[in-house]
């Protein structure tokens, strides 16, 4: 059984308002021949509740650290490809 200490906490935005829980998995719905996806998040009072993904921010990850890393993308500018 996993503990709420293994689950990472998220940011819900609920109307405006924004709601502390931990994210548990994503779930895929198929809906209308297409498939959807939603977010499982365990609110603070216990509660299970799915959500757009578009609503659901990770909150264990330092500031800034969402940026790119710039310095692991390495440009290929002047390399020629050879042909055969």
């Amino acid at each position: 059984m996993i503990g709420k200490n293994e689950l990472r906490p998220v940011l819900v935005n609920d109307k405006g308002k924004n709601i502390k829980g931990f994210f548990h998995r994503f779930v895929y719905k198929l809906a209308n021949y297409h498939s959807e996806t939603h977010v499982l998040v365990e609110l603070e009072d216990g509660k299970l509740r799915y959500f757009d993904p578009f609503y659901v921010q990770f909150s264990d990850r330092k500031n800034g650290s969402d940026k790119p890393n710039i310095d692991k993308c390495e440009k290929q500018e002047n390399k020629k490809e050879e042909t055969p």
